[in-house]
């Protein structure tokens, strides 16, 4: 007989078998996505023609940090709406696995291991803008999202953030335009990302109790408002190449290839995206675009 969750909640995390220990602390700290913001600071710094270095890694490092313990933060702040949506009842705390206190004891110093990281790298803009992000992050755009159905784009900000820190890392000036397009592009990514999301999971959203984007308007305004940022960020894209941004002849062409044919992909799924396979399809589509151009800048400045 399955035991009541009072029960589990009352587990000692040392009690967990070490397998599921490791799943609930990935999903903790939702691993994959910390690598990618991580990934996308070292493509910041990288941008700014500097080379593998002990600054590089420590701000790629510190920069996972920071995501993975703002993630395990932002759990604890909203383990009430986990816990009423299909796609994140299965996260540690509402599963049980993990306590709330536990949760809060584990992102803390994670947190604090990547603000003690940007404090090692040399002048203050690293540390500023990994602690306005933390603050961003949890303090604005979390408890935003209970107010206002379109807290994604403030929250967007949060996207732009990481390439900052590395950029800055590096010695980078944040008013040159290199970074400016990266930054801004990171934050014209945010906004189709998450209302694809919403689309997709639009029946849990309901059940969560926010504020619902699709109630302010239709569905088919939303998507047509979501287009524009497509485009938007399409455009984006191209603007690398087109200023030489992108180095490389070879790698240049590939990435126009390739992000022209998930330009197609997405806006033929976008379409129909009110049908929950399609905004599925389009969400990773987004996804792919946004790694494949991190990856692109990453080896071009590599292999230069």
């Amino acid at each position: 007989m399955p035991q009541p969750l009072s029960h589990k909640l009352a587990t000692p995390t040392t009690a967990l078998p070490l397998r599921v220990l490791v799943a609930a602390l990935r999903r903790l700290f939702r691993v994959e996505l910390s690598a990618m913001v991580a990934l996308s600071a070292l493509a910041g710094t990288l941008f700014s023609g500097a080379r593998l270095g002990a600054a590089t890694l420590v701000a790629t490092l510190a920069t996972g940090l920071l995501a993975a313990g703002c993630s395990a933060l932002n759990q604890w702040q909203e383990q009430d709406l986990d816990s009423r949506m299909q796609r994140t009842s299965r996260r540690p705390l509402p599963q049980g696995l993990l306590t709330p206190a536990t949760a809060l004891w584990l992102c803390l110093p994670t947190i604090g291991g990547g603000i003690l990281l940007l404090g090692l790298l040399p002048g203050w803009r690293p540390l500023l803008i990994g602690l306005l992000a933390v603050i961003w992050y949890n303090g604005i755009y979390t408890p935003l999202k209970r107010r206002t159905a379109f807290a994604a784009i403030p929250g967007a900000v949060c996207g732009a953030l990481p390439p900052l820190i590395g950029w800055t890392a590096a010695g980078g000036q944040l008013s040159d335009p290199r970074i400016l397009l990266l930054a801004g592009t990171l934050f014209v990514w945010q906004i189709p990302h998450t209302w694809l999301l919403y689309c997709r999971y639009r029946e849990d959203l309901e059940r969560s109790g926010l504020p619902n984007p699709l109630r302010t308007c239709s569905t088919r305004l939303l998507l047509r408002i979501n287009h524009s940022w497509l485009m938007s960020l399409g455009v984006s894209y191209l603007l690398f190449p087109l200023f030489g941004y992108i180095a490389q002849p070879l790698l240049a062409a590939a990435f126009v290839t390739g992000i022209l044919l998930l330009g197609g992909a997405m806006l033929k799924t976008a379409r129909d995206a009110d049908q929950i396979e399609s905004a599925h399809r389009a969400f990773h589509l987004v996804n792919l675009s946004m790694a494949l151009l991190l990856t692109t800048l990453i080896l071009d400045r590599l292999f230069q």
